[in-house]
């Protein structure tokens, strides 16, 4: 009955793990007052410990792995489970450094790509619309932003869309330790008119605004767009890609991974791809071309997370229906 369960349930139905506040505060003492290398340690065996007792976790995660381990015609790791919850821990240590200010900008390696498009548009003054996803760390262009570390002469500033379903204990440690950052954050369940008339504003300004495209909304599910992804049909949110047309902006997709899976001390990988199908179209041409779009982001998407496997942190099953 657990598996079906697993099987069968949406990711906003996850419960939040972790206990109490407390024990997000405890990892975030860590993180502030132990050298990385201890931070490694700790976490690898506090995750060691919740892997063996955690089995609806590690039934999610296999899941994801074995649509991997299908399209790389090989044998799933028994251990994958346990280095994908490892990686994701990682990533929430990853996260409080970033939020606190101790990433800087040297520490991203750029790629060969549209970066230098996006900021030299930035220079100009004009701003964007950014499609992230859950791979790798989605809030580190936010988190260099709010400490000063600007990649472009111009400032700007990066308002994320978000939902915040299931993650409210560790987004009240966020707000604890940076209220600011907290603060240019869009809830995902209340956008209206006129926060879409914002956004566009604040584009208009020469800002970023971000939403990630790998996930279904918590109160919509029903608006999703379909496509393969990993081998097999899933969905995707339809208003993270709708939302890019309303908004009349530049897209680009964005995903910023460790280019070391488990070491937090890694450098990282920021790719920034400017989408090649515009939304700039009549209604009627407007569903082909999302599905365009959305094609190439998970063909991105896709690439990336065959090339880090643990890096995705969707602990449900993407592709039930």
């Amino acid at each position: 009955m657990e598996n079906e369960k697993v099987k069968s349930e949406h990711w906003s139905e996850v419960k939040e793990v972790g206990g109490s506040l407390w024990h997000f505060r405890f990892m975030l003492w860590i993180v502030c007052h132990l050298p990385l290398f201890l931070v490694e340690v700790c976490t690898a065996i506090i995750c060691f410990f919740f892997w063996i007792g955690a089995k609806p976790v590690r039934a999610r995660s296999r899941i994801y792995l074995e649509h991997l381990a299908r399209v790389q015609k090989r044998r799933p790791d028994f251990l994958g489970p346990y280095k994908h919850i490892l990686s994701f821990a990682l990533s929430m240590m990853e996260k409080l450094l970033g939020w606190k200010g101790a990433i800087k900008l040297n520490n991203i390696e750029t790629q060969d790509d549209d970066l230098n498009a996006l900021v030299d548009q930035l220079n100009r003054g004009e701003g964007a619309f950014l499609l992230c996803s859950h791979l790798g760390n989605m809030e580190m262009l936010r988190s260099l932003t709010g400490y000063d570390e600007y990649h472009t002469q111009k400032d700007f500033e990066v308002f994320p869309v978000v939902d915040f379903s299931g993650t409210s204990k560790f987004n009240a440690l966020l707000r604890e330790l940076n209220p600011d950052l907290m603060d240019h954050v869009v809830d995902a369940n209340n956008i209206g008119v006129d926060t879409a008339v914002w956004m566009k504003d604040q584009i208009a300004a020469g800002n970023l605004v971000v939403i990630a495209g790998d996930r279904t909304s918590a109160n919509s599910r029903d608006r999703k767009l379909e496509t393969e992804f990993l081998g097999e049909k899933a969905n995707f949110p339809e208003g993270s890609f709708s939302l890019a047309g309303i908004l009349n902006a530049p897209i680009y997709f964005m995903f910023a991974i460790r280019k070391k899976d488990f070491d937090i001390k890694s450098t990282y990988e920021m790719h920034v791809i400017r989408a090649k199908t515009s939304l700039e179209c009549s209604r009627k041409e407007r569903p082909e071309r999302l599905k365009l779009l959305l094609r190439e982001y998970t063909s991105i998407l896709e690439k990336l997370c065959l090339k880090h496997p643990y890096q995705w942190y969707n602990f449900y099953n993407f592709w039930e229906d």
